[in-house]
């Protein structure tokens, strides 16, 4: 399931230069055929999401979130929803079936990364044999490749402005996480780790436990077709995904997104 950013990057180009090959070589096959109507167009595009996590957990499987576990109200709440934003880019292709209707397909690689918190307090001795209240701060951060392909129908509803509908099957290239605790308050107050005082404790990181390899996400989106010349077509969009499968197995912990972003298409 792994693989690294530079391979998914050199794949990607790959895919881009053999796209532009083709569409050179399709361009002038139509050019002979003259009077032809451009169907097909193939393109770039590129958006910046916002992945909407909706969270409900604490802990990842067999990964505590601190040690020792004491089931008192010390222990943090669940980790709770939040946003993060995150860039996708990859290939896209149209055809149209007649002046309304047309059929696609998109291809895309995309980071899904995120930083989940929550909080606990306690009451905490202190070497003079005082109490002070604290404040320790659980992080999980996740770190999250996809190549994603997007099959979808599109409709235009008039003079250029499209509606979209189709499903996002996402391939899960790589998961990683790291978590820690650290210590928010009292300021001056620290951990040890035997006689060195440290603000932070219980660091783990690695693959991420139980993450799902593969995604089912609906989408829907609009667009508007911006004519630059005859065959380029300039194209801003936003669709909206929604997740059917969580990130890890048997965790609540679902990804739905937002993703503003334009599309450049040419003609053949």
């Amino acid at each position: 399931m792994m693989c690294n950013t530079s391979k998914i990057m050199y794949m990607l180009l790959r895919c881009a230069c053999l796209a532009l090959l083709i569409i050179m070589i399709m361009s002038e096959y139509a050019e002979a055929q003259g009077g032809r109507p451009r169907r097909l167009s193939l393109g770039l595009y590129g958006t910046y999401s916002m992945d909407m996590h909706n969270v409900n957990f604490l802990e990842l499987p067999t990964i505590p979130i601190f040690t020792p576990r004491t089931g008192g109200s010390n222990e943090p709440g669940a980790f709770s929803p939040t946003t993060a934003w995150n860039p996708a880019f990859g290939l896209v292709a149209e055809y149209a079936l007649d002046e309304r209707l047309s059929v696609g397909i998109r291809v895309h690689y995309a980071t899904q990364d995120v930083r989940l918190t929550t909080r606990a307090s306690y009451r905490v001795g202190r070497s003079d044999g005082t109490f002070a209240n604290a404040i320790s701060e659980y992080s999980l951060s996740d770190s999250i490749q996809i190549l994603g392909v997007e099959p979808m129908v599109s409709y235009t509803l008039w003079e250029g402005l499209s509606v979209h509908l189709g499903v996002r099957l996402g391939f899960i290239l790589s998961a990683k996480y790291y978590q820690v605790e650290t210590l928010i308050e009292p300021s001056d107050g620290s951990f040890f780790s035997g006689t060195v005082p440290i603000r932070t404790r219980n660091p783990r990181t690695g693959d991420l436990p139980e993450a799902v390899t593969f995604t089912i996400a609906p989408i829907l989106g609009l667009s508007y077709a911006i004519p630059i010349t005859e065959r380029l077509i300039v194209q801003p969009e936003a669709f909206l995904s929604y997740s059917l499968m969580p990130v890890v197995k048997d965790i609540e912990w679902r990804v739905h997104s937002l993703r503003p972003g334009l599309a450049v298409r040419y003609k053949l």
